[in-house]
């Protein structure tokens, strides 16, 4: 994880959250107020043409850095700290889904040599960059929660790194769900899943408190019924909850930061090419039983109270802990999603590099529950 030497900023900024349908177009009177001179865009020309970004840039000096992927590599976020070096812009503005605003997030901190950058996500090297861009994000899906956190997801080869710092987190961020109308059902469905992993694992989480587990359990109050709906028709009232709701599990896992079920979501990610919210919701599926049913078990346990665990059960649908499993699988088939790793090209003998994958992972130190691996495997193989 990467650390810095920042010390001029406030580890308790918050992002300026402006929500609702329309906000989008305040873009040119928040550029007015920031006294934006030079901005750049980080975003594909597809995002470009389909929020019509061009539109609210015509009176600012702007170019673009178009060279955005899923789940971005280091070598894409040094290209675009090369673009940032070159046009020196004191605005940045990122457009698009979750790995384009960590792309954009990333592009304003990182060196623009390809060890250097790699060094800093090891933590090897701090954060040196002084008074970067200010930044001001756009998301276009609901539910990677990018637009409100201090870190952000960048892969070395099949390995995940945080970019985990305050001054990593926006200056204000635009939640429009008209934006988030064009996408497909498939990955409307993903983003939700992956804001419900937030809310769950923000929840249980070891740096959990009072204000991210309320955040918490607002988030998972509006998700779940809109899983229950499926996302072959998702009316403008459904993508407005799911905005706001991506916001809250944002916020609450700023506070928190994930859990094992994200740890063991990247290498399959990496590895086998499973959408991000999808790979946490499968992983969820074994957590879930295996995690509260320890935790009940334990009434002085300060992660979660029996209170805070009946509560996450009602709202999953599940009467009981060993049941937990089996109702958040029954969400997925709902949502039309997969439910078994077996059923996304995961085998037996990809299981224990996964285990290790996910455990050197300091998101899996944040879990509230020891992770045994012989136990945990068996429960993954009873997934396939």
């Amino acid at each position: 994880m990467a650390t810095a030497d920042m010390t001029d900023v406030d580890d308790q900024r918050r992002v300026e959250v402006i929500e609702g349908t329309g906000v989008a177009a305040r873009l040119p009177a928040v550029l007015r107020r920031m006294q934006a001179r030079r901005v750049l865009v980080v975003a594909t020309r597809s995002a470009v043409l389909r929020t019509g970004t061009a539109r609210w840039l015509a009176r600012h000096a702007h170019d673009y850095f178009y060279d955005v992927t899923p789940n971005p590599q280091a070598a894409d976020v040094v290209r675009g700290a090369r673009a940032v070096l070159r046009y020196m812009p004191d605005v940045v503005i990122g457009v698009g889904g979750g790995s384009t605003l960590d792309t954009a997030k990333a592009v304003r901190l990182l060196p623009p040599n390809p060890k250097e950058a790699e060094r800093v996500l090891r933590g090897v090297e701090p954060i040196r960059a002084h008074r970067p861009p200010r930044l001001v994000v756009i998301p276009t899906t609901a539910g990677p929660g990018s637009e409100v956190t201090a870190f952000a997801t960048i892969y070395v080869g099949t390995r995940k790194y945080s970019l985990d710092h305050p001054a990593v987190k926006a200056d204000v961020a635009l939640i429009d769900p008209a934006l988030t109308h064009t996408c497909p059902p498939t990955l409307t469905a993903h983003c939700a899943l992956d804001a419900t992993a937030h809310a769950i694992e923000s929840w249980w989480s070891l740096r959990a408190s009072a204000s991210s587990r309320d955040l918490a359990r607002r988030a998972l109050s509006h998700l779940v019924p809109i899983l229950r709906k499926g996302f072959r028709d998702t009316t403008p009232r459904q993508r407005e909850l799911l905005s706001n709701a991506a916001v809250m599990a944002g916020q609450a896992i700023d506070l928190t930061r994930t859990t094992a079920a994200h740890a063991f979501a990247y290498p399959t990610t990496a590895r086998f090419g499973v959408p991000h919210g999808l790979a946490c919701a499968l992983h969820l599926v074994w957590l879930l039983p295996l995690t509260l049913s320890e935790l009940e078990s334990e009434p002085s346990s300060p992660h979660m109270t029996a209170d805070d665990i009946g509560h996450m059960l009602t709202l999953l649908g599940a009467r009981t802990t060993a049941e937990s499993g089996t109702a958040f699988a029954r969400l997925l088939r709902l949502a039309g999603c997969p439910t078994r790793l077996g059923e996304v090209g995961v085998r037996a003998s990809d299981l224990a590099v996964m285990f290790d994958d996910a455990l050197s992972n300091s998101r899996a130190q944040n879990h509230p529950i020891a992770l045994r691996k012989d136990p945990v495997l068996g429960l993954m193989r009873s997934r396939l």
